[in-house]
C-alpha cells in the first residue's frame, strides 16, 4: 500500500506558492498574447468548439444528430459563456486556472507515489512547461485532458489505499469525464483492471479485483450512458460518445499518410467529413449511418496495416519516433509561431528536449518496482498506443506529459542519489540510458522544421482577408509563399482578393495557378467557372464547374454556379435538374434551395418555390471563414449566406404580393431589410403596402430610402411623386416626375402623370 505523509503546514505553503507562481506565469502569457491576431479571429477546432459552445448557452442543449466529436470541452465552454457570457480572454484565465491546478494535482501524485524530492521537480517542472501552458491559452480540450488524466491516476492509487465503493466509483466518474472529452482514454481501462490484479495479488482474489474494477466502470457508464443515449434519441444510431474514430483512424492509416497531417486520400488538405461520407457511400452503395462511417473507415485502416505491411510498418515506427521526439508536430497551430508573441514562452527552458529522455530513464528505474508504479507505466504505454495507431500531434501526446514529467523527477533524484552517495558504478548505465535516449529524442531523422511557418502566415492573411483589409491580408500570404509557394489555397485566396478588387483576370490567372500546382483542386474549377459567367463566357463556366462537381459530389457551390451557368444558357431543365441532384446528396445546402426556389418563383409555382425558399432562409450552414471558394453571387462563403437569407426573404414577401397576402409580404420584407438593409427593392416595396393601406406619409418616407440607396431607380421617384400627389403636396411630386424622366425620359406613367399635374 501507499502511505503517505500527511501535508505539512509549512508544505502547505509551498503549494501555495508553488500554483500562485504557475498561475502568475499563465497570466503573463494570456497579457502577453491577447493582442496577438489569433487571440479573437478562431480558427479551425477553436472555432468549432466556440461556434457549438455558443450555441449551448444560447439554449441549445441538446443539438442534432449524432455526435461527430466528443462533448464534454463545447460544453464545458458553454456552461461559461452562459455564466460570464462570450468572453474569451476570461475564458482563458479559467483554463489558466485549471492549468493552475493541474500542477498541483502533479505534485500531489508524484508526492504520493514517490517522495517530496521528486514532486518538488516535477511540480516545478510542471509549472514552467511551455507547451502545458500554451494549450491552456487555446480553446481546445487537451488541457482538461492533463488535469483529468492527472486526477484520475491520483484517485485510482487514493482508491487503493482506501479500496471502498465510493473511491472506485468517484475514479470511475473521472474516467467517464475524460472519456466524453476524448474517448480513446478507454483503451485505459482493461489496463485498470490488469494492473488491479497486479498490486493487489498477495492480498485480494481476483474476484475482489473484478469488482474494483467494476466499481470504476458504474461510475463511467453514469456519465457516459447520458451521452451514448443522447446520440441514439437524436441521431438514430448508437454511438457510445462520438463518430470521428473511424476517419481519425484512417487518416493515420492509408498509403497516403505521413503520420502527423489531417489529410484524407482523394480530398485533399481542405475537406469536411462530409465529403468523406460522402465517397464511402458512393463505394459502398448506400447511404451511411455515422456510426456505419465510422467502421467503415476503421476498416480501411486495418485493411492498410494488415495488407500493406511494408508500408504499415514504417509509417507506425515514425509515429513511434514522433511521438518520443522533442519535436511539436502542430495540429491546428504552429506552436513555434506563437512564440514571437510572447517571450515567457521563449525563455522557459523546460521541453520534450529534457522531460523525454529523463523519464524513459524514469521509467527504467520504476520497473525495479513494477507493482508500485505499474498504473502508470500502463496509463503512458496505453496512450501512446492510441495516438501512434491514429496520427501524431503535440496536443495529442499532452495528457502523458504529467506522467512523464513525474518520472523524470524520479530519474534526477535517483541518479543525484547514486551521485551523493558516490555509487559512480551505478552511475554508468543509467548516463549511458540517458545519453542515448537524450539523442534519440533530440534527433531529426525525418528533417522536421520548427520553422516553417507558411500555415500560420496564411492564417494571419485569412483573418485580414475576412476584415477586408486586403493589402495586409495580401502582405501575409506572400509571406506564407516564402516558405511554401505551392501552398494552393493561399493562392485560392488571393484570387478572391483579386475578384474583390474587380481584376478577373487576375484572379483566373491565380485560380489556373492553382491548377498547376493541384490539377484535382476542386475550389479552383469552381472559382474559374464564376469567372467565366462574370465574363459572360457561359460554356467555359458551366465545363469547369462541372468539372468541380466532378472532383468532389459533396460540392453545394459548384452545384450552384452549374445552374448558373446553365440558366445564362438558356438549358433551364438542366440548370433545375443539377440543383436537384446537388439536393439529393445535400439536402440541408441552403444556396441549393435557394435557387431552386428562385427557378419555381421565375416559373411562377408558388408553392414549390415557397418552400424551397423557406428551407433556405432556416438553413444553417457552417461556412468555412478561410474563404477559398466563390458562390453564386460571386462572393466569399460567409458573404453569401447573409445575401441568400435576405433574397429568400425578399422572395417569399413577393409570393405573399402574389398571393395579396400583405401581412406576409410585410413581414418578409421586414425579414429581408433586417438581413440586408441596403436591399432597395424592399424598402420600396414597404412603400407599394403603405400606399395600398392609406398611409402616404410612410409610403413617401420608405421610397425615399430605397431612392438614397438606388438614386438611379426611376420607379421609385415615380412611386414617391404619386405620394406626394395623394398629399397634396404638388410641388414635390414634380420635381420627383422631372427626375424620373431625367433617367428614363420613356417611363409613360411618368409622362402622362405630369402632363395630368396643375400647370
Amino acid at each position: 500500500m501507499n502511505q503517505t505523509l500527511p501535508i505539512s503546514g509549512r508544505e502547505k505553503l509551498f503549494l501555495v506558492g508553488l500554483f500562485l507562481f504557475s498561475f502568475i506565469l499563465r497570466l503573463i502569457y494570456l497579457l502577453q498574447v491577447k493582442s496577438n491576431p489569433f487571440f479573437y479571429n478562431l480558427s479551425l477546432d477553436p472555432l468549432f468548439h466556440d461556434l457549438w459552445a455558443q450555441a449551448i448557452a444560447n439554449g441549445d442543449w441538446i443539438g442534432q444528430g449524432v455526435f461527430f466529436r466528443a462533448p464534454f470541452c463545447p460544453y464545458f465552454l458553454g456552461i461559461i459563456y452562459k455564466i460570464f457570457g462570450h468572453d474569451l480572454f476570461l475564458t482563458r484565465l479559467i483554463q489558466h486556472l485549471i492549468g493552475s491546478f493541474s500542477v498541483i494535482l502533479i505534485y500531489l501524485l508524484a508526492r504520493k507515489l514517490f517522495d517530496r524530492r521528486v514532486a518538488v521537480i516535477a511540480g516545478l517542472l510542471a509549472a514552467t512547461y511551455w507547451i502545458l501552458i500554451y494549450f491552456e491559452g487555446e480553446l481546445l480540450l487537451d488541457f482538461l485532458l492533463v488535469f483529468l488524466g492527472t486526477l484520475l491516476l491520483l484517485q485510482l492509487y487514493r482508491a487503493s489505499d482506501r479500496p471502498t465503493f465510493w473511491n472506485w466509483f468517484l475514479a470511475g466518474i473521472v474516467l467517464g469525464l475524460f472519456a466524453i472529452t476524448r474517448p480513446n482514454i478507454l483503451a485505459f481501462a482493461p489496463f485498470i483492471l490488469l494492473w488491479l490484479l497486479i498490486y493487489f495479488r498477495k492480498s485480494k482474489s481476483w474476484l475482489v479485483c473484478i469488482k474494483y474494477w467494476l466499481c470504476v466502470g458504474i461510475g463511467a457508464t453514469l456519465v457516459i450512458f447520458p451521452v451514448t443515449l443522447r446520440n441514439y434519441l437524436v441521431g438514430q444510431d448508437f454511438v457510445l460518445v462520438a463518430s470521428q474514430g473511424g476517419i481519425n483512424f484512417f487518416i493515420g492509416n492509408n498509403p497516403y499518410s505521413d503520420g502527423t497531417s489531417a489529410v484524407v486520400p482523394g480530398l485533399g488538405d481542405d475537406w469536411d467529413y462530409a465529403d468523406a461520407v460522402v465517397l464511402a457511400e458512393q463505394e459502398v452503395g448506400h447511404k451511411l449511418k455515422p456510426s456505419q462511417a465510422s467502421n467503415y473507415f476503421y476498416r480501411r485502416g486495418w485493411d492498410f496495416i494488415l495488407k500493406e505491411p511494408g508500408k504499415s510498418l514504417p509509417l507506425l515506427w515514425k509515429k513511434f519516433y514522433l511521438f518520443w521526439n522533442k519535436f511539436e508536430v502542430s495540429n491546428n497551430q504552429n506552436t513555434y509561431f506563437f512564440q514571437r508573441y510572447s517571450w515567457l514562452l521563449r525563455i522557459l527552458p523546460i521541453g520534450f528536449w529534457l522531460v523525454g529522455p529523463l523519464a524513459i530513464l524514469g521509467m527504467i528505474y520504476s520497473l525495479r518496482h513494477f507493482r508500485k508504479y505499474s498504473l502508470l507505466l500502463f496509463y503512458v504505454f496505453s496512450y501512446m498506443l492510441t495516438v501512434v495507431f491514429f496520427f501524431v500531434a503535440d496536443r495529442f501526446r499532452l495528457p502523458v506529459i504529467p506522467v512523464l514529467i513525474i518520472f523524470a523527477g524520479f530519474a534526477l533524484v535517483t541518479m543525484w542519489d547514486r551521485l551523493r552517495t558516490r555509487a559512480y558504478l551505478y552511475l554508468i548505465l543509467p548516463v549511458s540510458v540517458l545519453i542515448m535516449t537524450f539523442w534519440f529524442s533530440n534527433s531529426n531523422f525525418y528533417n522536421l522544421s520548427s520553422y516553417n511557418f507558411a500555415q500560420s502566415y496564411f492564417g494571419l492573411g485569412n483573418i485580414y482577408l475576412k476584415q477586408n483589409r486586403l493589402e495586409n491580408a495580401i502582405a501575409y500570404y506572400d509571406s506564407a509563399l516564402t516558405f511554401n509557394p505551392n501552398l494552393p489555397r493561399v493562392h485560392l485566396n488571393l484570387g478572391i482578393i483579386r475578384l474583390r478588387q474587380g481584376k478577373l483576370d487576375s484572379a483566373g490567372a491565380e485560380f489556373a495557378r492553382v491548377l498547376l500546382l493541384n490539377p484535382y483542386e476542386e475550389k479552383a474549377y469552381n472559382n474559374l467557372s464564376t469567372i467565366y459567367r462574370l465574363k459572360k463566357e457561359y460554356a467555359k463556366a458551366a465545363q469547369f464547374a462541372k468539372a468541380a462537381v466532378q472532383l468532389r459530389p459533396n460540392y453545394g457551390t459548384a452545384y450552384s454556379n452549374l445552374s448558373l451557368a446553365y440558366q445564362a444558357l438558356n438549358l433551364g431543365d438542366s440548370a433545375q435538374q443539377v440543383l436537384k441532384q446537388g439536393l439529393m446528396i445535400l439536402p440541408n445546402d441552403q444556396q441549393l434551395h435557394y435557387y431552386l426556389g428562385e427557378i419555381y418563383f421565375r416559373q411562377q409555382n408558388l408553392d414549390l418555390a415557397e418552400k424551397e425558399l423557406q428551407a433556405a432562409l432556416t438553413a444553417s450552414s457552417e461556412l468555412d471563414i478561410q474563404t477559398y471558394d466563390i458562390s453564386g453571387f460571386g462572393q466569399t462563403q460567409a458573404q453569401t449566406q447573409a445575401r441568400l437569407k435576405a433574397q429568400a426573404a425578399y422572395y417569399l414577401a413577393l409570393i405573399g404580393v402574389e398571393r395579396n397576402n400583405l401581412a406576409q409580404a410585410k413581414t418578409y420584407f421586414r425579414q429581408a431589410l433586417q438581413l440586408r438593409p441596403d436591399l432597395a427593392g424592399a424598402w420600396a416595396n414597404l412603400g407599394k403596402i403603405s400606399e395600398l393601406e392609406g398611409d402616404f406619409s410612410q409610403a413617401v418616407d420608405l421610397y425615399s430610402q430605397a431612392i438614397m440607396l438606388e438614386p438611379k431607380g426611376a420607379v421609385y421617384y415615380y412611386n414617391r411623386a404619386v405620394n406626394y400627389i395623394k398629399l397634396n403636396r404638388i410641388y414635390s411630386a414634380r420635381v420627383d416626375l422631372s427626375q424620373c424622366l431625367l433617367i428614363d425620359p420613356q417611363f409613360r406613367p411618368a409622362l402622362k402623370l405630369w402632363k395630368s399635374l396643375p400647370k
